[in-house]
């Protein structure tokens, strides 16, 4: 979770240096403290699913094959990668262009916040961690808001095209997760959405976008969410074709993508479960029954829980090593003025509040 080409870095006449350093600990707020600590919490839950999920399966992995498990690892990291780019592709649409590294840092390191039950954590850790690059956190909310609705419909039609011809019993169980991909379409049409966020934000008392998201960033976002979700299916077909299915070639290629897109789908659908767990295997179990009997397609679903959490941390680990170094960020003066950054710090370089180049 290739594509079309994100907005283009800002240029030397257009954003500068925006590093700041950390703000002493008196002046931290609470908000602060709580993002920290509920990220040093997820990643105890993330060990612990990690160890929870290894003993679930360590017994049963050579029936895998060495090369199937590495392979299918790289690309479930790939399809990870490929979401940060979604991610930062719809920053970008906002007026903030960041650099590779941070957004990597910002997006990698707040999505372990997902191991907490709810889906309110990532949102809220990148908020904190965008503030370390001028990226105010209205805008920072929204693009990872927006990315979280965009993966469902991307989601729902990557399973709605494939799975008609490889798996229609898992789409007769599980409609539920397609039915709502209209109504997720809706409220990410431009117009629609520029309704929505102008409402939103006025009940929040924050300043209105002066640069309103438009569909091409959307479209950007979503061309990186099928890439990822075409790599979390090849990473899940390079598992199922150590197992000797029943079916084979383009159509165990297509299954897979499917039933991993369905099984995405349904499990974020649930809210109340960490990263959709136990959904997801279900709906990947059922889903992968024209090429898998259960007890093997059972084993496919554990693994690639186990490789997405191993591709989670990788990139955690990665982001965490990315320490800001003063790259440069094109934000506008409402970004300094939505985070309480109205100028620089004491001893800090100035923050940028120059325009971003429009992605219209």
């Amino acid at each position: 979770m290739g594509g079309p080409a994100v907005a283009p870095a800002a240029g030397p006449d257009e954003a500068r240096p925006a590093e700041e350093p950390a703000a002493p600990a008196a002046r931290r707020g609470v908000r602060w403290w709580v993002v920290r600590a509920a990220l040093v919490l997820a990643a105890a839950l993330l060990v612990v699913a990690l160890v929870g999920q290894w003993n679930d399966v360590r017994d049963s992995l050579g029936d895998l094959t060495v090369l199937g498990v590495v392979g299918s690892g790289v690309a479930t990291t790939l399809a990870v990668g490929a979401t940060v780019l979604s991610w930062r592709a719809v920053l970008a649409g906002l007026g903030a262009l960041l650099p590779l590294r941070a957004a990597v840092r910002i997006f990698c390191v707040g999505q372990i916040g997902k191991y907490i039950p709810g889906s309110v954590w990532p949102v809220l850790a990148q908020m904190e961690l965008s503030r370390d690059y001028g990226v105010s956190r209205p805008k920072s909310a929204l693009a990872s808001l927006v990315v979280l609705a965009l993966a469902v419909p991307c989601g729902g039609l990557a399973a709605a095209v494939t799975l008609p011809f490889s798996s229609r019993d898992a789409l007769a169980d599980y409609w539920w997760a397609l039915a709502v991909v209209p109504v997720f379409a809706v409220v990410l049409y431009p117009p629609v959405l520029a309704r929505l966020l102008a409402v939103a934000f006025r009940l929040l008392r924050r300043p209105p976008l002066t640069e309103p998201l438009t569909a091409r960033p959307i479209a950007v976002g979503a061309g990186w969410l099928l890439g990822s979700f075409a790599c979390y299916g090849v990473g899940t077909w390079l598992l199922v074709r150590d197992l000797q299915p029943e079916v084979g070639g383009a159509r165990l290629v297509a299954l897979c993508v499917g039933a991993y897109a369905l099984a995405w789908t349904a499990g974020f659908l649930v809210l109340v479960l960490p990263a959709g767990a136990g959904v997801r295997e279900a709906v990947l179990v059922l889903a992968l029954a024209p090429a898998l009997p259960s007890g093997p397609s059972t084993l496919i679903a554990l693994v690639a829980r186990l490789l997405a959490t191993v591709a989670d941390i990788v990139w955690a680990l990665v982001g965490v090593a990315l320490r800001p170094r003063g790259e440069a960020v094109a934000s506008r003066p409402e970004d300094l003025a939505g985070s309480g950054q109205a100028g620089p710090r004491a001893g800090g370089a100035a923050a940028v509040a120059q325009p971003a180049p429009s992605n219209r």
